[in-house]
C-alpha cells in the first residue's frame, strides 16, 4: 500500500494576512519617511529664510546707524520718509579729512518682494557744501521679503516723556510721510520685516525679524533730548 507523503504550505487565509500585514508596514513606513522628509525641508526653509533675512537686517541697520548730519542745520533724515522708504546720510568714512557723507535711500517694495538701497557718493569740499548729482547705485539687499502682518517696514519715533516720575525716551511715533519738522526729531527707528525661503511663494516658513536703531546724535540726557547736529 503506498503511503501519501504530508503536504506542508500557506493556506489562502493566510497569505491574505501576511498580505494585508505587509501593506500596513509599508504604509506606515512611507508615512513616517514622508513625514520626515517635510520636516527636514520645513528646517531647511526656514534655515534659508534665517540666514538670508539676518544678513539683510544687519545690513539695513549698519546703514541706519551710520547716518550723519549733513552739516549743521540739515539733519541726517531727509523729509519725505515714508513706512516703506527712507532716505538719510550716511558716513562710512574712517572721518580723514575730505571724507565726504553718501546720501543713502532703504526701501521695501511690496510688489516685488525686496528690500534694496540706492546709494549716491557726495562729493565736494571738506566741510561742504556737498553734491550727490552722480548717478545712485542700487543694490538688492533682500529679495522674497513681505511685512509682517500689518506692521510697516520701517517706524520713526521721537523723544516724549513718559512714567512717573517723568523720563524722556524715544517712543512718540511719527505718523509718514515725514515733514522736515518730524524728520529733525527722529531719534529712533524700528525695522520689522519677513524673511521668506528662496522661491517660497508663501509664508509658511518665513522668519520675522525685528530690530531698532537709536539715532546717534540724539543726547538722552539733554534737556530735551531731540537730536542736535554738531
Amino acid at each position: 500500500m503506498t503511503r501519501l507523503r504530508e503536504e506542508t504550505g500557506t493556506t489562502l487565509p493566510e497569505l491574505l494576512i501576511a498580505v494585508t500585514v505587509g501593506f500596513v508596514v509599508l504604509a506606515a513606513t512611507l508615512g513616517l519617511l514622508d513625514s520626515t522628509l517635510r520636516l527636514s525641508g520645513g528646517v531647511m526653509s526656514k534655515t534659508d529664510a534665517m540666514q538670508r533675512g539676518r544678513l539683510a537686517m544687519d545690513r539695513v541697520t549698519q546703514q541706519l546707524r551710520s547716518q550723519v548730519c549733513l552739516n549743521l542745520t540739515t539733519p541726517a533724515v531727509v523729509p519725505g520718509a515714508t513706512a516703506d522708504s527712507v532716505t538719510f546720510y550716511s558716513d562710512f568714512g574712517s572721518g580723514a579729512p575730505g571724507s565726504t557723507p553718501d546720501r543713502r535711500t532703504l526701501t521695501f517694495d511690496p510688489a516685488t518682494g525686496t528690500i534694496g538701497e540706492a546709494v549716491t557718493a557726495g562729493s565736494g569740499p571738506p566741510g561742504g557744501p556737498y553734491d550727490f548729482s552722480a548717478a545712485p547705485r542700487p543694490n538688492l539687499i533682500l529679495e522674497n521679503a513681505a511685512r509682517t502682518g500689518a506692521e510697516p517696514f520701517l517706524t520713526y519715533f521721537a523723544y516724549e516723556q513718559t512714567g512717573t516720575p517723568a523720563r524722556w525716551e524715544a517712543a512718540k511715533v511719527l505718523p509718514p510721510p515725514l515733514d522736515a519738522a518730524e524728520a529733525a526729531r527722529v531719534a529712533r527707528i524700528d525695522v520689522a520685516f519677513t524673511s521668506r525661503p528662496t522661491r517660497a511663494r508663501d509664508g509658511r516658513d518665513g522668519v520675522v525679524l525685528e530690530d531698532r536703531v537709536s539715532v546717534r546724535h540724539a543726547d538722552p540726557n539733554l534737556t530735551v533730548p531731540d537730536p542736535i547736529c554738531v
